[in-house]
């Protein structure tokens, strides 16, 4: 039996766990609320084409699929039923009704088509439809919310473009943990957290050769994605600055005290997607995630690093252009 490892810090464990869990949702939605990325995807029928059968019919979402129509394409797009064969979906068996507007339930309402309400992930799902329709203020038009609105079994299903297998979910853990330890000053937090020196070399050790075992310590790599510098240092993929071991340890729910002795130059830690999550990629990868900055986080939001330089590189130009007209 291999030795179990020295423990990490827990708002460090807590941050690295974390990322193999899907964003927040609230009940108004038919998403899972911090799940795991492995859980039962949701395919939108508008983007079943990015979905080849062999995906579908494979053991590619280890915990199935569902995919949601709106009643629309159901009921009067002939195409839907077509594309419906050929892709091997079912109504109540692999495929959902998703009610979101009072229009579509009066004109399509499943009771009136002897549908059921669906409240099972599992294929087959034994349900056809789930409605998540907000109250008009009036009072004979209250919120509809049916289906997957339990507290034992509350959401259908993650983003699909969320998914990650298990095996991609340990693999990440174990690269953004080495991330961790190539910050500059890592083992200085680490040792100041309460690990011992022993522990942080063996922990280090460790983490360093599984990586390199699973190919996942191409610092070369990693230099072109923007992860690390040319000093094989942890950077912020967007402004290219140095993180701080110890912003991994900066808890957001300090009291106002506690945040005052806090170092004001060490921004907190968000994870960073190099390529944006899409529908139809599988972009929750390794060499793919990285650490940064909260704040330049808020700036790249969902579009991912790559994009949002872009953007900014068009801002820059056209700024330019702009000061040198406006000077003449």
């Amino acid at each position: 039996m291999a030795k179990r490892l020295p423990k990490l810090p827990p708002l460090l464990q807590s941050k690295i766990y974390k990322t193999g869990q899907t964003r927040s949702a609230n009940d108004d939605v038919i998403f899972q609320n911090r799940a795991n990325r492995n859980g039962t995807v949701l395919i939108p029928f508008e983007s079943i084409h990015l979905f080849d059968i062999s995906v579908l019919t494979s053991q590619k979402f280890e915990s199935g699929f569902i995919v949601v129509l709106s009643p629309e394409d159901y009921y009067t797009n002939p195409d839907a039923l077509i594309v419906m064969k050929a892709k091997k979906l079912k109504l109540g068996v692999n495929a959902i009704l998703l009610y979101e507007t009072r229009a579509q339930w009066d004109k399509f309402n499943p009771y009136k088509n002897k549908l059921s309400v669906a409240e099972k992930r599992a294929t087959p799902i034994d349900g056809h439809f789930v409605a998540r329709i907000l109250s008009s203020g009036s009072k004979d038009e209250e919120k509809i919310v049916l289906g997957f609105n339990t507290s034992s079994c509350k959401g259908a299903g993650i983003r699909v473009a969320e998914y990650a297998s298990l095996f991609t979910i340990k693999s990440c853990h174990l690269q953004l943990e080495y991330l961790f330890w190539l910050c500059y000053d890592s083992k200085e937090v680490a040792l100041n957290a309460g690990m011992t020196e022993s522990e942080i070399e063996h922990r280090i050790t460790a983490i360093t050769t599984a990586c390199n075992n699973q190919k996942l310590a191409n610092t070369d790599r990693l230099y072109k994605t923007r992860i690390i510098n040319n000093a094989n240092n942890t950077i912020c993929p967007l402004c290219l600055k140095k993180l701080s071991a110890g912003a991994f340890l900066i808890n957001f729910f300090e009291s106002s005290e506690k945040s005052a002795d806090i170092d004001k130059d060490i921004s907190q830690i968000n994870l960073f997607y190099i390529n944006q999550l899409k529908t139809g990629e599988f972009n929750h990868s390794p060499y793919n995630l990285a650490w940064g900055h909260q704040n330049c986080n808020m700036i790249c939001k969902e579009t991912g690093v790559i994009e949002t330089i872009k953007w900014m590189k068009e801002v820059v130009v056209s700024t330019i252009i702009f000061n040198k007209d406006s000077s003449n």
